[in-house]
């Protein structure tokens, strides 16, 4: 916290410093000149320039090594005490239900079967004779009349409807196809040749073979030599100036590259108009004559086939139920009282000895791992932050004395205020509170020598 406040502390000595002249300091106050005070409104009383009170000065600021703080974090391995848990084996006690087999005795119940006499009735069918009366079914002739329908031939007049081919003038619709000549545009492919430069590597010509005669220098020259001259195939292998015999041929000229304009086959697309015909259709009425079939009623005598009833007698014979007594045979259930056996099941009660479990407590000792809480220390790596000192340049402003010029002969125009600063700067004034405070350069104001 200390280190804070110191560095605080520079800080505000290095601010003050840069400070403009205007600004008083260490108590000075701001320039009294500039709140319009009446005593001091009027223009440089005395004819100094910038004031009448104590020299100016000039302000230059240099380089300040200065020592600044700043807050780091460092990372350091704390010891620090914590708790886990740790698997501990404990003896503990528990009841457990124990079987035990004993013998006892008992009584149960056991199904037996017996056979005893009983009594029942039964149903026996018996024939006896009854009269009882039925229905019997007799047949008879009997007379009766009935009607028949007859046909008879008998000529009528009717209507009869017949067909009539009529022509007549119908009026109908006629289609005409019309075809329209003219122009649709449509696009098409077409092939093209486009000039293109390309770049080729071209072999240079093969050297020529040197003449079989000796060096072209020579005066004397062969039995041949006059040929050489004559034949026009070995001119220019002999280039000028004629090289040494005996020298290292001339190395063959290296490709050139040169660029050739070519060809090349394009698909290009574009529009045409083409002449295209339409056809539409256009109707029109005509008149034409149609034949039709016309139905028409005709009244003809037809042979017409009637029935006519007719009432005939006749025989028939004819079935009736009539009522006749009869004795029967009738089977009737008489009952019959009858005596018989039968098994019947009975439970008897028998003793046995059997074995009995039943589960008694044992107390027994275990062992088993539970979780406890122990405390350990261990090392874990904190994050603490920390005031560093620096070394820092600043810019410390430096104030150095300008003298004052000489005054001029002519009068101060107006004393100045004793309640008035007299533009002393930073200083405070001459006149600052009744010349009893001052700045930090109050001092200089009254050294002086043109002041009020």
């Amino acid at each position: 916290m200390n280190r804070r406040i110191l560095a605080l502390a520079v800080l505000g000595a290095a601010i003050w410093l840069t400070l403009p002249q205007e600004v008083a300091a260490f108590g000075g106050r701001k320039n009294r000149c500039d709140s319009g005070c009446s005593p001091c409104a009027a223009p440089a009383p005395c004819g100094m320039a910038g004031g009448a009170c104590a020299p100016q000065y000039t302000v230059s600021y240099v380089d300040q090594k200065v020592t600044a703080y700043k807050t780091e974090t460092e990372t350091k391995d704390v010891k620090v005490m914590v708790t886990k848990w740790v698997d501990v084996k404990e003896d503990y006690k528990y009841t457990e239900l124990v079987p035990v087999t004993t013998k006892q005795k008992v009584t149960t119940q056991v199904m037996q079967t017996k056979v005893e006499a009983f009594k029942y009735t039964e149903m026996v069918p018996t024939t006896v004779k009854t009269k009882v009366m039925t229905q019997a079914m007799q047949t008879k002739v009997e007379a009766y009349k009935f009607t028949v329908l007859q046909p008879v031939a008998v000529k009528e007049l009717v209507k009869v409807q017949s067909c009539v081919a009529v022509t007549k003038d119908v009026e109908t619709t006629v289609w005409d196809t019309v075809a329209t000549p003219g122009k649709q545009k449509r696009t098409v492919c077409e092939v093209v040749c486009v000039p293109t430069v390309v770049t080729q590597t071209v072999a240079p010509c093969a050297a020529p073979a040197p003449c079989a005669a000796p060096a072209c220098g020579n005066s004397g020259g062969g039995l041949f030599h006059r040929l050489c001259h004559k034949k026009k195939s070995c001119a220019p292998a002999c280039p000028t100036p004629c090289p040494d015999a005996c020298a290292t041929p001339c190395a063959a000229p290296a490709p050139t590259t040169v660029q050739v304009t070519v060809m090349q086959r394009q698909v290009v697309t574009k529009e045409i108009e083409v002449d295209v015909v339409s056809y539409s259709k256009v109707a029109r009425k005509v008149m034409q004559k149609v034949t039709v079939m016309q139905p028409v009623v005709v009244e003809k005598e037809v042979t017409v086939t009637k029935c006519v009833p007719v009432e005939k007698t006749a025989n028939r014979t004819v079935c009736f139920w009539v009522p006749v007594e009869k004795e029967v045979d009738v089977v009737k259930c008489v009952p019959v009282e009858k005596t018989g056996n039968r098994s019947v099941c009975v439970w008897v009660p028998v003793t046995n000895e059997v074995d009995v479990t039943t589960c008694q407590q044992v107390e027994k000792t275990g062992t088993r791992v539970v979780k406890k809480a122990v405390q350990a220390e261990e090392t874990v790596k904190q994050t603490f932050s920390k005031v560093v000192p620096y070394e820092t340049t600043v810019k410390v402003a430096v104030y150095t004395a300008v003298p004052a010029p000489a005054p001029v002969a002519a009068p101060c125009a107006a004393p100045c205020g004793s309640g008035c600063d007299t533009g002393c700067g930073m200083s405070g004034g001459c006149g600052s509170y009744g010349k009893t405070r001052g700045g930090l350069f109050h001092r200089l104001c009254h050294k002086s020598k043109g002041g009020c």
